[in-house]
């Protein structure tokens, strides 16, 4: 019989076997896979050292295989082989990371700074098993690998992928302006690249500098109110000031009017002398 079974890079699968009989006990079986030949699956090989384990020495009848860390190099055909019984193959597929391609990515950055170069795996539960960032050289017109252990790049370079196996992402610190340029995200015969623009940091004014500038400057300086002064408090000032000025009028009215009465001829009274001596009032 043919079993298929669909796993993710980095993850584990469980190839089953089992004899019929839970209490059988086969004198001997293998486990094979399907390359050019049929080749016998040891735990002392390169290829899978530390990554399988058989259960039947704790249940002679269960024969299953389990495969850790998968790789997308484990998909494939693989057998199980029982002496004298039978065999069952199992055709093993692994999906390994897909770069989640776009098209050349623009980056600009500052000098001084620091810069996330971002590539990932679409799917990301997939754990790639290798992948590489590298830069062009544009005198050489090559590909240099970037390495935290090189004197360009040491303890300014930063990778994620041990906390979250398909990010993939490149984190440089220190920026300057060497590090302009073209890199590549790459994992198998796939790739992404990134042109990272890095420009010098623009200088800030110093408060001094400001102050000076405001004080040296011809144009008047605009006075702006601020929210706490009281609003309502402004038209009472006018409306006094009005209120004042119409007292006074009528104040002056009234003395001017009580002037007009007392100086008017045809109420004045003259006295005159008569030749005799004798006053006549009139």
């Amino acid at each position: 019989s043919k079993k298929k079974l669909t796993a993710r890079s980095g993850e584990s699968v469980l190839l089953p076997c089992s004899c019929k009989d839970p209490h059988t006990k086969p004198e001997t079986f293998t486990w094979k896979k399907l390359t050019n030949t049929w080749t016998v699956i040891s735990s002392e090989s390169d290829q899978y050292r530390n990554r399988v384990q058989l259960f039947n020495n704790l249940s002679p009848a269960n024969l299953s295989l389990l495969i850790s860390h998968l790789t997308e190099e484990d998909a494939g055909f693989y057998r199980c082989d029982v002496k004298d019984i039978g065999r069952t193959d199992i055709k093993l597929t692994v999906e390994g990371c897909r770069l989640n391609y776009q098209q050349l990515k623009y980056i600009t950055a500052h000098s001084g700074e620091s810069v996330l170069l971002p590539c990932s795996c679409t799917d990301l539960q997939t754990t790639p098993d290798t992948f590489s960032w590298k830069k062009h050289n544009t005198i050489s017109y090559t590909w240099e690998e970037i390495s935290s252990e090189s004197d360009q790049y040491r303890n300014r370079v930063q990778l994620f992928n041990n906390l979250s196996p398909a990010n993939l992402s490149l984190l440089i610190s220190h920026l300057t302006e060497e590090d302009d340029g073209v890199y590549r995200c790459k994992h198998k015969q796939e790739y992404m690249d990134i042109r990272l623009t890095v420009t010098v940091a623009p200088v800030k004014p110093s408060p001094t500098s400001v102050r000076r500038i405001n004080h040296i400057s011809d144009e008047p300086p605009t006075i702006i109110s601020s929210q706490k002064d009281p609003p309502q408090s402004l038209p009472f000032i006018p409306f006094a000031l009005v209120t004042v000025i119409f007292l006074h009028i009528i104040v002056a009215a009234v003395y001017c009017t009580k002037r007009t009465k007392v100086s008017d001829p045809a109420a004045v009274h003259y006295s005159s002398a008569a030749e005799d001596g004798a006053v006549n009032l009139q």
